[in-house]
């Protein structure tokens, strides 16, 4: 249907018209707030590519949070830049890891705020990689037991929603039955793995310690 039957503009009249219709609404109340928990007591250190963002330690990620609440968005979300990494990223699996830390942290702070947790290996692993490498390449299934295993974690910790971001095939799945046989079937799981090929990744890669060291 077109002009002249077709007149957009009748919705655009006013605000309230606008108001009205609208898709999209942008407020704090739909904002996840990122942070990057490292090793450490009052450690703060600013990510150099990413001004006023800074790598920080639970006690110092506890006092953001306030602030953060303060400003009326409802949800923070958490990724763990570890003492020590290995090709398994095993540190991310203990109840004493960053991640751990600060979720208890932010809990026992009484925060009103949605703790939401990066599932993934590339901050834990010393190679950069989502998952387990095998032969040269990343190895799919060997690595969904070990991300399961880390949301299991991060939802004992304390943590509303465990959110993959890595590509693993069948993860979600994986971390699904994980935490429902550990009666944490109220855990929400955000998948929010779509990525492309794109300069915007580098200050992140920087603020998680996650560059790849090889591949693609």
């Amino acid at each position: 249907m077109s002009f002249p039957t077709h007149r957009p503009r009748r919705l655009r009249r006013t605000e309230a018209l606008r108001s009205m219709v609208r898709e999209t609404r942008l407020t704090t109340a739909g904002l996840i707030y990122p942070m990057f928990v490292c090793p450490g007591k009052n450690v703060r250190q600013e990510v150099a590519s990413m001004p006023n963002i800074f790598q920080q330690s639970a006690d110092q990620i506890v006092e953001e949070s306030r602030e953060v609440e303060s400003l009326g968005i409802p949800a923070v979300i958490l990724f763990g830049l570890p003492e020590t990494k290995d090709p398994r990223g095993a540190s991310s699996l203990g109840s004493q890891g960053v991640v751990q830390r600060a979720i208890e942290g932010i809990r026992k702070a009484k925060l009103k705020l949605l703790v939401i947790t990066d599932v993934c290996l590339c901050e834990y692993t010393d190679h950069g990689h989502c998952g387990v490498i095998e032969h040269g390449e990343v190895a799919n299934d060997a690595t969904l037991e070990i991300l399961a295993q880390q949301a299991l974690s991060h939802a004992r910790a304390g943590a509303d929603i465990v959110a993959p971001s890595d590509m693993m095939d069948g993860r979600v799945d994986a971390i699904r039955k994980m935490l429902d046989e550990n009666r944490f079937e109220n855990i929400a799981v955000l998948s929010y793995a779509a990525k492309y090929c794109s300069g915007f990744y580098g200050p992140f890669r920087e603020a998680a310690q996650s560059a790849p060291q090889f591949g693609d």
